[in-house]
């Protein structure tokens, strides 16, 4: 193989790791900020964590939001507490790696399956029924924010990271 192929594969192999901590930690600090917008009427704005903001309004309206809130963002932050710890693991042991990318790939999948029907639908998967019926307009009154965005993202590129290194021949520098 060429020198540029072996210094490739060594930076796929060194950089994992790190990249995969980061990673997680991206996906829990993406789940605690907003998940979804809205610049109409009110404005609320509300976390993968059901927390609700509403400027200018009472604290008891703000807590019924947040009692009905569904809270989609808890899968993400187990997820990627897991996928933090699991990656300093290998980063630590290089024995653990295998399964460690075998762990990071299905949470990064199951972190992307958590947000996907979130970004189709952000009202729908953040409130429950019983306010979306209290809300039901013609034009979505809540957006994509960009905590779920980044969820988003944050999976793909793990996906993808997942995706190298199982391509990667072990040979060369882990």
């Amino acid at each position: 193989m060429s020198d540029g192929t072996d210094r490739a594969r060594a930076s796929v192999r060194r950089f994992t790791w790190p990249i995969a901590l980061v990673a997680g930690l991206l996906l829990v600090a993406f789940s605690l900020v907003p998940w979804g917008v809205s610049d109409q009427g009110v404005q609320p704005s509300i976390t993968g964590l059901g927390r609700v903001s509403v400027p200018g309004a009472e604290p008891g309206d703000v807590a019924f939001l947040e009692e009905h809130t569904l809270r989609p963002g808890l899968a993400t932050v187990v997820l990627g507490t897991v996928i933090a710890v699991v990656a300093a693991l290998a980063w630590w042991r290089p024995r653990l790696r295998w399964p460690a990318v075998v762990i990071v790939g299905l949470g990064a999948v199951a972190a992307l399956v958590a947000a996907i029907p979130v970004l189709a639908d952000p009202a729908a998967h953040l409130f429950d029924e019983r306010v979306n019926d209290a809300l039901s307009q013609d034009s979505p009154l809540v957006g994509v924010g960009y905590g779920l965005v980044g969820v988003t993202v944050v999976s793909i590129v793990l996906i993808g990271l997942v995706v190298a290194v199982a391509l990667t021949p072990a040979g060369g520098s882990s």
